[in-house]
């Protein structure tokens, strides 16, 4: 699993506090604590004017395995994937007025590449909804998009299942070519949430941890700067056991402890908001950019339909996704059977290491209250011999004076 929250804002304020007993914490005012993200916004502004607004780039390349016209359009807005080594393009549904039309898919490859694109396509164009699957490096995309606009929500399922090591994760949320995305990511095998709200140059990063028993964090909030990966900014982390803790960072170092306002809280539950419901607009496109894909399987997976611009067995491959499924559920519940018994070996190691620690700390209370009691019976005995000494000093006295020879003095008046 990949995080880009490299480190625990959480862990390095605890170090410093072990060496900052007694010091003051700093309390930060609105005015102040906005200072890193107004920085940044103006960066943005300028950014967008220097790449003024979103004009998607196009070119309409002819499907080989068509003999009428029947052209799709190929975006060039960032690369032109046609100049690239071992570039082909397909398209298996109906052609109308010289473009690709209905519903169909476009697969799209390069020496290096393959994406396979199944929707409803307009004037070549995948129109609304749509699903962009590359089966070389295991992900998925559902979802909505305006090409016109630039933006969009989607669902990104990502299968990893390479040299015995499952591994899956979910991404979903908002996009826009100008640059603003907010993302959602969970991961089926480790217990924590990321949420992201990412600008070109810099991020938003909240990482829920509320389902690690392992971790006292519940949750963290931290700016990174996109330029170069490392925090940026005032951040927090909230502890399960109901403290919060506040920091200042500088280029991935903490600066300070802070008291932040909660006018700073708000905003960034402002934001958890945000994300959280763009996540929930793209589980809603992804629904229905589903409903086109079964459409489509339906009319493709039928033993009379063969194709011969590429294997047919790979072809047909989308049309087993059940068995597919049926199998990958299987490795999943395997792993997830294991995460489960190193859940409870480490569950067990810790009640061990709190039952040591227990009893060790119930062995140094005994050893305090035997010294104590040793102690007090050394000065009982100190006491008793003082005692003793204080009697036959009293006694010696006595003695000496009955010993001592009389003396009868005489006055004569």
């Amino acid at each position: 699993m990949k995080s880009i929250l490299k480190f625990s804002l959480l862990g390095v304020v605890g170090i410093l506090l072990s060496g900052c007993a007694g010091k003051s914490i700093d309390k930060v005012e609105d005015e102040e604590v906005n200072k890193y993200e107004k920085t940044y916004m103006t960066e943005y502004e300028l950014i967008k004017q220097k790449n003024g607004k979103f004009n998607p780039k196009y070119k309409l390349i002819q499907a080989q395995n068509k003999k009428e016209e029947c052209k799709i359009a190929l975006s060039t807005k960032f690369e032109d994937k046609s100049q690239e080594a071992g570039f082909s393009l397909f398209w298996d549904g109906e052609c109308e007025n010289g473009y690709a039309s209905g519903i169909g898919r476009a697969i799209l490859n390069t020496l290096v590449d393959s994406t396979h694109s199944i929707g409803y396509f307009e004037k070549g164009r995948e129109k609304d909804y749509y699903n962009e699957i590359k089966p070389l490096i295991g992900t998925e995309l559902n979802g909505i998009g305006n090409h016109d606009e630039g933006n969009g929500h989607f669902v990104i399922t990502m299968v990893d299942d390479k040299n015995g090591n499952l591994d899956i994760s979910y991404e979903y949320g908002f996009f826009s070519l100008n640059g603003l995305k907010t993302t959602m990511k969970t991961y089926p095998f480790y217990d924590v949430v990321e949420y992201y709200k990412s600008y070109p140059n810099y991020s938003y990063a909240i990482k829920d941890l509320t389902k690690d028993e392992f971790d006292n964090r519940n949750y963290e909030f931290n700016i990174r700067d996109n330029k170069n990966g490392e925090f940026n900014g005032f951040g927090f982390a909230s502890t399960k056991n109901g403290y919060t803790f506040g920091g200042e960072m500088v280029n991935g170092t903490l600066a300070r402890r802070v008291e932040l306002p909660q006018s700073y809280f708000n905003k960034v539950n402002s934001i958890f908001a945000e994300i959280k419901n763009e996540a929930n607009i793209a589980l809603e496109a992804q629904r229905k950019a589903l409903i086109i894909k079964e459409k489509y399987k339906n009319k493709i997976c039928k033993d009379s339909i063969k194709v011969d611009f590429m294997d047919n067995k790979e072809y047909k491959a989308i049309c087993n996704e059940n068995e597919k499924i049926a199998i990958l559920k299987t490795k999943i519940d395997a792993k997830l059977a294991l995460i489960e018994q190193q859940k409870q070996a480490k569950r067990q190691q810790q009640n061990q290491q709190r039952l040591i620690q227990a009893r060790e700390a119930e062995a140094i209370a005994a050893q305090r209250r035997a010294a104590a009691a040793e102690e007090a019976n050394n000065q009982a005995a100190w006491d008793s011999v003082n005692r003793s000494l204080q009697m036959q000093q009293l006694n010696n006295n006595l003695m000496m004076y009955n010993t001592m020879p009389k003396r009868y003095d005489i006055y004569v008046h």
